[in-house]
């Protein structure tokens, strides 16, 4: 009886323990970085959605309907590269935005667009925003913003605010972080902030590299 207690025991412990390893490989996790390569370069990128934390790691709050990408972008040569925010887009596969990154002046600079999306078919509410680079946005259903203000299922409108004398604190951060405009063989670094509507899963997002060096996907589900 004693022998059948013990081994009962041992059991139960076991079965315990197996608990949360077999949980955890049920649960795929997506991780914030992906990285692509080719022959001429190598690039890893790393997102964040959340506003607190965008906000912590630029330093100033940027306001709402930002994401933050951190891009490392290493030559695999020894010729000039050149390397541009204006090389990189975010994609959401689940609706179809594609967009370049924020130039720091639209964000936080002098007559700042005042951008809110408009309801759709479905209707939905209108909450403003500061910022967004309409001519740079791919929306639902293959509507592209403007900057006068065009209106459709899904469409963002715009506005610009005269009042607005800009935030010389944010723009000073956001230009401090930036990844740099240049020529170059060595590893280059910084921030890229893209405007992205509504609420997405990691797994749908991934980072376009359309330079120099190539065409590069950096997907966030592998």
């Amino acid at each position: 009886m004693q022998a059948r207690s013990r081994l009962f025991h041992r059991l139960l412990v076991a079965g315990v323990a197996c608990v949360p390893a077999a949980v955890l490989a049920s649960h795929h996790v997506v991780s914030p970085t992906t990285s692509s390569s080719n022959d001429d370069v190598e690039i890893s990128a790393t997102i964040t959605l959340a506003e607190p934390e965008v906000a912590q790691k630029i330093g100033v709050d940027p306001g709402t309907g930002v994401v933050l990408v951190e891009v490392h972008v290493l030559p695999k040569t020894d010729k000039d590269l050149r390397v541009s925010p204006d090389d990189f887009y975010l994609l959401s596969h689940d609706d179809g935005q594609r967009s370049q990154p924020f130039e720091p002046a639209q964000l936080a600079g002098r007559g700042a667009l005042v951008v809110s999306p408009t309801a759709g078919a479905g209707g939905g509410t209108k909450a403003e925003r500061y910022g967004i680079p309409l001519g740079s946005v791919t929306l639902p259903g293959g509507m592209v913003g403007v900057g006068g203000g065009g209106r459709g299922p899904g469409t963002l409108s715009s506005k610009a605010d005269n009042k607005s004398s800009g935030d010389p604190a944010l723009l000073k951060a956001l230009k401090a972080k930036q990844l740099p405009d240049k020529l170059t063989t060595k590893e280059v670094s910084g921030y890229l902030y893209f405007p992205l509507d509504g609420k997405h899963k990691l797994k749908n997002l991934a980072v376009l590299y359309r330079g120099q060096a190539g065409r590069l996907d950096l997907e966030f589900e592998h």
